[in-house]
């Protein structure tokens, strides 16, 4: 049943995607692309798109403040959620707020030519860290190749999105952790290849707190519209969401037990047309299952082999004005941490130059219809 609701979804987006094109050609061909809207979901491309710029980056003299360069986001969101539970015991709720989502302040210095550093700070939940320090090492054009060691996104998964909120495929796999990844560029970038290693926060009974988890992904971009590419982690139960729901943790202990290590592994494409239409396609699974009552709740009596997937399409629509829908969901997501349905729409309104109004909606359907969730964000951002 899940498989043909996919299949039927894929179809829907497909179709819509070959009507919109239709109907909006000439405005395509008469209009200038809009520049990337700011705020919203941080991509693993949006990342490794800053980086590529702060790296390339022309120095303009030999002071240290020549050699910094700052940039950096502020998100303001409103929203309302209504949940509804399928048990008469459990009250129905309704939450609103307005208040400052998200601010990152990011410092690239350049050192010498080839070496470069990078320092995120961020504020969210009321708390500011350090959410990415790293050292990149770049090669030359006869040997493009890079190494970066560091506090940073390990290049697992891909994560392109039109919306606000995260979707399921990020919340599943995304991992940010101190890791040492190297990678090499073929063909001006038509293959991008990489490697590397971290120390997992979740490890398995017994094992020692080691550089012991591996990452590798491959991105292909064969034709100037599409973009491709798979990955691998030998470690997703490290993932940042999927770390906080392993069961029976100790708080004071670094690392939480469970019997054996679950990898994972991520495929995508992004089909871009006249840089006015965007469909995009990630599915993300572990490759094993959990055992029962490892990750979610203590009691639960299934195995657990979670995985999730994202189908998006998006069209600007007249000059700054960016309309998407989304179809996504996960298998074994829990009863409350990943929607096993969900779906929305999303507009996106660059009104001035880096600062774009989001409006957004979600429908979200979690396991055995134990929980439905509307949400409606509204987010203004600003870029630096």
């Amino acid at each position: 049943m899940k498989v043909r609701k996919l299949r039927t979804a894929i179809l829907v987006v497909l179709t819509l995607a070959w009507v919109s094109g239709a109907g909006l050609l000439y405005a395509a061909e008469t209009q200038d692309p809009t520049e990337p809207k700011a705020g919203g979901v941080i991509s693993i491309p949006d990342r490794m798109e800053a980086e590529e710029q702060a790296v390339t980056r022309t120095v303009e003299g030999d002071a240290w403040y020549d050699r910094l360069q700052f940039s950096g986001v502020v998100e303001v969101e409103a929203a309302h959620q209504k949940v509804e539970y399928d048990d008469p015991e459990q009250e129905n709720t309704k939450e609103n707020d307005v208040d400052l989502a998200t601010v990152e302040l990011a410092v690239d210095a350049r050192i010498i030519d080839h070496v470069d550093g990078h320092v995120l700070f961020k504020y969210e939940d009321d708390e500011v860290f350090v959410d990415e320090g790293f050292i990149t090492l770049s090669g030359t054009e006869a040997f493009p190749g890079y190494l970066i060691a560091g506090r940073h996104y390990i290049p697992f998964g891909y994560f392109d999105s039109h919306f606000v909120s995260d979707p399921t495929t990020l919340v599943l796999g995304e991992t940010c952790e101190g890791s040492v990844v190297a990678g090499y560029r073929i063909g001006d970038d038509l293959v991008d290849i990489s490697v590397g290693a971290f120390n997992g926060r979740v490890n398995k009974a017994g094992d020692d707190d080691t550089v012991d988890s591996f990452v590798a992904a491959v991105v292909a971009q064969p034709i100037s519209f599409l973009t491709l590419g798979a990955s691998f982690t030998s470690n997703l139960t490290s993932s940042d969401a999927l770390s906080e729901v392993v069961v029976d943790a100790d708080e004071d202990e670094e690392v939480d037990p469970i019997a054996d290590r679950v990898g994972g592994w991520s495929a995508f494409v992004t089909l871009e047309i006249m840089e006015r239409f965007k469909l995009i396609g990630e599915y993300l699974a572990a490759f094993d299952s959990f055992n029962a009552g490892e990750i979610y709740d203590v009691e639960d009596t299934k195995e657990r082999k979670p995985s999730a997937w994202n189908i998006e399409f998006g069209a600007v629509v007249v000059d700054s004005l960016e309309l998407a829908v989304r179809y996504g969901g996960s298998d074994d997501g829990g009863a409350d941490f990943l929607p096993e349905t969900q779906y929305g729409a999303v507009a996106n309104w660059g009104f001035f130059d880096n600062t774009n109004l989001a409006f957004e909606y979600l429908h979200d359907e979690y396991e055995d219809d134990a929980m439905e969730a509307d949400t409606f964000t509204a987010q203004l951002a600003v870029e630096f």
